[in-house]
C-alpha cells in the first residue's frame, strides 16, 4: 500500500514535465485509428470516474493515484487527436 507522501511525490513529479504515462499512452495510441482511440478514451474515462468514486467512499492513496494515471492517459489521447487535426 502506498503512503500519502508517495502519492504526493508522484503527483508533483508530473507537473514539471510530461508525465511518463501520458507520453507512453500517446505513443501507443498514435498507431490506432481515431475510432479506436475514442473508444479507448471512453473506457479510461469510466475508470477515472470509478477511481474517484472509490476515493469518495474511502480516501486511499491508490484510488487517487489511479485517477491521476487515468487523467494523464486521457491527456495522452488529447495529444494524439490534436496532432491528427494539425
Amino acid at each position: 500500500m502506498r503512503s500519502w507522501a508517495d502519492v504526493k511525490r508522484a503527483l508533483r513529479g508530473g507537473e514539471e514535465k510530461t508525465d511518463p504515462v501520458r507520453a507512453k499512452v500517446a505513443k501507443r495510441l498514435d498507431r490506432l485509428p481515431t475510432v479506436d482511440v475514442l473508444n479507448w478514451a471512453d473506457t479510461v474515462g469510466s475508470g477515472v470516474a470509478q477511481a474517484l468514486d472509490d476515493y469518495r467512499k474511502q480516501a486511499t492513496p491508490e484510488s487517487l493515484l489511479e485517477a491521476h494515471r487515468g487523467t494523464q492517459s486521457l491527456l495522452g489521447v488529447l495529444d494524439v487527436l490534436s496532432r491528427r487535426e494539425a
